[in-house]
């Protein structure tokens, strides 16, 4: 008799982890399936987010059209040609908006070919510069991915007479 209430205890027990662990699994996945939010357009977040998806969407002159005046002059059509194909996500990490100054962090997966010693991805933390003109935020320092190939740097010039 005893063994065989044990067995009953024992199958409660694993009928019980068994639907802890079906819960856990039903939860892990309505949150992978989520949509990812959509900012206001108008805010420092929805430029950053309307940037980002005409660079992985790899549509350049979409993407700088999020860029001030004086950066899109310093960037000429050469520097437009970068592959950015293996980025596959970002995330907003930290958003300081001072007046009409916005800085935002930014967290950037990108995915490579993996080796045996390698997951296939690593981060880029990069800060985007943005200026609030008229009723939008531009970004006005170089963002990812172009950072590493920089623009013209024209410094202004005093003249001397």
């Amino acid at each position: 008799m005893a063994v065989m209430a044990s067995e009953q205890q024992s199958g409660r027990v694993l009928m019980v982890v068994g639907t802890v662990v079906a819960l856990l699994i039903g939860v892990a996945v309505v949150v992978a399936i989520q949509p990812p939010p959509v900012f206001d357009p108008s805010t420092p977040q929805g430029t950053a987010q309307g940037y980002f998806n005409a660079v992985l969407d790899d549509d350049d002159d979409l993407a700088f059209t999020y860029f001030s005046e004086n950066l899109e002059e310093r960037c000429d059509d050469d520097f437009r040609r970068y592959d950015r194909t293996g980025a596959g996500r970002v995330v907003i990490t930290r958003t300081v908006t001072d007046g009409d100054r916005a800085e935002l962090d930014v967290v950037i997966t990108v995915r490579h070919s993996s080796g045996p010693f390698s997951d296939g991805s690593y981060d880029v933390e990069v800060t985007l510069v943005m200026e609030r003109h008229g009723d939008r935020w531009l970004i006005t320092e170089l963002p990812w991915p172009w950072d590493l190939y920089p623009c013209k740097w024209e410094p202004e010039t005093e003249s001397k007479g």
